[in-house]
């Protein structure tokens, strides 16, 4: 069964390399390349929209749980403002 957490086709390497490798996306976030590095599951939620834009592809793709997150407080929010 797949982890509905893990990116659908890309691993972290994969979105590193084309956001432009592990130095460009270090120096584009104000990191130590070491701290890239130890990216070997997920990107970081405080980087995964710059890393997103970066290299091009959509947040669903780079970390679909924050998408999922973000879909449920909306809908929490209009739940509650009864609309």
């Amino acid at each position: 069964m797949s982890n509905p957490d893990e990116p659908v086709g890309f691993t972290v390497e994969g979105v590193l390399a084309l956001a432009g490798g592990r130095g460009a996306v270090a120096k584009a976030l104000g990191v130590s390349v070491q701290s890239v590095a130890k990216w070997d599951r997920r990107i970081p939620s405080q980087h995964a929209r710059k890393v997103a834009v970066l290299a091009g592809l959509p947040l669903e793709i780079v970390r679909p749980d924050m998408v999922q997150r973000g879909h449920n407080e909306a809908s929490e929010y209009v739940k509650a403002a009864g609309k």
